[in-house]
Order: C-alpha cells, then structure tokens, then sequence
C-alpha cells in the first residue's frame, strides 16, 4: 500500500515541523487550506498529514520520487517523510487542504473503538513508516466535501465544532480505506502495483545517476522491455515523460546543494547534469518559478 523511498546519499537535511507548530492546545485535529507556491522549503512532520490536492497541477516531491500531481489526488504523509508541493509555474494556482492529526490521539481512539466495532482497520491508512507515502487518486472528488466541511468548522469554530470535525475525520477515513479495498479487489492498486514494481529498480539507478546523460534505449534495455512500453510503464508510475522527470529530479537535487553548500550555481550547474549554466537556469527558472540565485537567497 505504501510506496517507499530508496536510501539517497548527501542529502540536505529537511526542515522539521513539531506538534507546537500546528497544535496549540490538546485538540487533536489541525486543518488549513493552502495554495502551494515556492517560498516554502522540503521539511517533514512530528504528526501525520493528509493532504488533499483541491485545484491546479503542479508536483509532490517526496520520499525522493517527484509524482505529477493535480486535484484529487490524496497523499498519506507519515512522520518523518519528508516532502514539498511545486505548482506548476508561476501562474497555476495549486491548493491543497492539509488535514494534520496528533499521532498519539489515533492510539487513544484505536483502543477505545476496538471496544465497540469489529473493525477498526481504518487506521491502518496511518501506519506508514518513515520515508513512506500513500497516494490515492479520488478524480471524480468524492472525498472533497469532507475536506471542505471540516475545515470550515475548524475556521468558524461554531458551537460543537470538535465534535463535528472528529465525527468527519472518522467518515473521512473510513471512506479512504473504502476506495483502497476496492482498488484492491479490483487489482488496480494505485501504490503497490506490479507496474511500479516492474520499474523501481530503474527509477532508484536514475536517482543515483541523475546527473549523468540517461538514455531512454539503454534504461529500456537494461529493465528487458522495449523503448515504448518503458515510456509507457513511466508515464504511468511518475505522470510525467522522462525528460520531464530528470529536469525535476536535477533541479530538486541543485536546491538541495545551493542551499547546502556555498558552491557558485556554475558548478552546481555541471554537477547536477547541465554543462550550459545558462540553460541550467532556463530549466530552474521554468520548475521552480525563480532563478537559483533567488532561490539560494530566499533559503
């Protein structure tokens, strides 16, 4: 059910957001609704998030995979997966609800509901691991009124505001187990899927050599497919074409190594795979909205 992430050395440490951030008294439940732009830095969490894409396109860097990613689209974040939304350019505008719960509240409602239900087999959505990640695709947005329901009661804090919120977050996860069993049964699992598993190999080689010249033929060959049912097998896992990927991935690994260390954007340029420091900036400017420069300086 879990997607997880291969080990990746050097990299830069996360920014870590506690439970003191989001959790000022002992209210389990934070709700915002956030459009997503390029100020903020990759960071993880003490608390689980579940973040729900409302509108826009744009992409999910996390557990060091890049997915393409648009409304519906439902992320499960553990602690300590680390992960950053990106629109897609300046001018989309990508919005997403961050529904945010208190780890040690779901052990208290686990064993309390065990008492009265059969199953209580909704939290295992909650189980991931650190370095993992769920993703559903709800495209016709059935699960957007929750979102929407609950954060306006988390906003206006009417009368029984707590109690509605968590009955919500009950529904709410409930619904999402639903949606799994059933791509389950159907075998068209959206995160553990022979497809994924068919490519995880070659996308973890990729990871490790994204800086040098990576040809679709030789990726193809070494995975005994042909060229077009790789291409086909990575649009699938990634939603995006393979040039498109390792333009994301050597930008993701260049903000990590202007904000890491003092190299001159020349050099990070022909580190990460662009002998052209002019059209290194050309493809940073064009992901991540500002120049490397801008971005160092920001961060």
């Amino acid at each position: 059910m879990y997607l997880n992430d291969p080990k990746k050395a050097g990299k830069a440490p996360a920014y870590h957001s506690s439970i003191e951030e989001h959790f000022h008294n002992k209210f389990p439940v934070f709700i915002n609704r956030w459009e997503e732009g390029f100020e903020l830095r990759e960071h993880d969490h003490a608390y689980l998030e579940i973040v729900y894409v409302i509108s826009g396109e744009g992409y999910h860097y996390v557990a060091d995979k890049v997915n393409k990613t648009s409304k519906g689209s439902l992320y499960v974040i553990p602690i300590g997966t680390s992960h950053i939304f990106r629109p897609n350019g300046t001018s989309n505008r990508l919005q997403v609800y961050n529904l945010c719960i208190r780890p040690d509240w779901i052990g208290e409602l686990s064993v309390w509901l065990s008492q009265y239900c059969r199953d209580t087999d909704v939290f295992h959505i909650l189980d991931g691991k650190p370095g993992s990640y769920l993703l559903l695709q709800d495209t016709p947005l059935e699960l957007a009124p929750w979102f929407e329901q609950m954060h306006r009661e988390f906003t206006e804090e009417l009368w029984g505001f707590e109690t509605t919120i968590l009955a919500g977050l009950l529904q709410l996860l409930t619904r999402i187990s639903r949606k799994l069993k059933m791509l389950d049964s159907t075998g068209n699992q959206t995160t553990g899927s022979t497809r994924q598993s068919e490519l995880a190999s070659i996308l973890d080689h990729m990871n490790r050599h994204i800086a040098e010249p990576l040809k679709v033929e030789h990726l193809a060959e070494q995975a005994g497919i042909s060229q077009r049912h790789f291409i086909r097998l990575f649009q699938q896992q990634t939603g995006m074409g393979f040039s498109e990927y390792m333009q994301h991935k050597r930008v993701e690994l260049a903000c990590q190594l202007l904000t890491g260390t003092s190299q001159s954007v020349a050099d990070i340029a022909k580190q990460v795979g662009y002998q052209d420091p002019a059209h290194f900036r050309e493809v940073f400017r064009k992901v991540m909205g500002t120049t490397p420069s801008q971005h160092r300086q920001s961060n």
